[in-house]
């Protein structure tokens, strides 16, 4: 809605980290297992959502009610969560994000809070990782992260205890998808874990390994979300043409399904995690939406450009 509270689930591919020259000192907390470190960790990376969101107006925003609104937000769906809090952040931030109201601080903070948990909450629901959070933790690792005092576990152990709750959480998911993808119709599956659904068959041939190609395309993660899409930004932005990519320059998975693909096809290239983004990406395997347009000589089609 405003450009400093989109807050995101950063928190499932990002360890909680202390920022630099921190002085604050917090109360000490009872951490009784792995779960309730986790939690903690968890509830202050979403904190640094808002912490390290760019508002110019930060310091001035009313903390307490923001932690309140965090706790209320919990319990909340985030489109109910957007109806009843549009308002007050239309008159906290002005209608552009621009003109801060300090009369509009309290309510304003309150549904910054709101958002925080309710985003915190249900992304971690549609993942099916309730239940190994506790609530109660994320609310004071959430609190202590907000006023930049969430110290109480060093950084690495702190780096690894959310990398291994992503990985575990994110590749069962994309074995869930991977399994349930070979039961589709018109399916082959590669020998590296590749699954390739024919949608509509292309007539032309096939590219090579080093080629340029021409394809527009959906990416879905394995909960079923849109991630990017060709599609949507040349919908938004007409002038865009296809997007055209070396394959050497794309991820592992993209250079090794292409030449299984004909052009003028199109295609479901569902993608193992560690032929995607790896470990960077949050050991999440991908599922992209292919429709194939065009392919040549390396240098012909694409211009240089980082990996895809």
């Amino acid at each position: 809605m405003y450009k400093y509270l989109i807050i995101g689930l950063a928190a499932s591919l990002v360890a909680c980290s202390s920022g630099e020259g921190e002085t604050a000192v917090a109360e000490k907390v009872d951490f009784k297992n792995a779960k309730d470190s986790l939690s903690y960790c968890l509830g202050a990376e979403q904190a640094k959502m808002i912490t390290q969101s760019g508002d110019p107006n930060l310091d001035k925003l009313d903390f307490d009610a923001i932690v309140t609104g965090f706790s209320q937000g919990l319990k909340m769906g985030e489109e109910e969560l957007t109806n009843e809090c549009r308002e007050s952040l239309m008159k906290l931030y002005g209608p552009y994000g621009q003109d801060f109201d300090s009369t509009a601080v309290g309510p304003g903070s309150l549904c910054i809070g709101k958002m925080a948990g309710s985003v915190f909450m249900n992304g971690w629901k549609k993942k099916d990782a309730m239940s190994q959070i506790n609530m109660e933790m994320a609310k004071i690792g959430f609190r202590h992260g907000l006023n930049v005092m969430d110290t109480l576990i060093a950084q690495a152990p702190r780096m690894m205890l959310v990398s291994e709750f992503a990985k575990g959480i994110n590749t069962k998911a994309g074995d869930k998808m991977l399994a349930e993808a070979k039961e589709l119709p018109n399916v082959k599956v590669l020998d590296n874990g590749i699954i390739i659904q024919t949608l509509e068959a292309g007539k032309g041939g096939s590219p090579q390994m080093t080629d340029d190609v021409v394809a527009d395309y959906t990416l879905t993660n394995a909960y079923g979300d849109t991630v990017e899409s060709s599609v949507l930004m040349r919908q938004q932005r007409p002038d865009l043409p296809v997007p055209a990519f070396n394959l050497q320059g794309v991820i592992q998975g993209w250079t090794q399904a292409f030449p299984n693909m004909k052009k003028g096809g199109k295609y479901r290239i569902f993608i193992p995690w560690n032929l995607a983004y790896g470990a960077q990406g949050g050991y999440e395997s991908l599922c992209f939406l292919i429709d194939f347009q065009d392919y040549g000589p390396a240098g012909s089609l694409a211009k240089p450009q980082g990996q895809f």
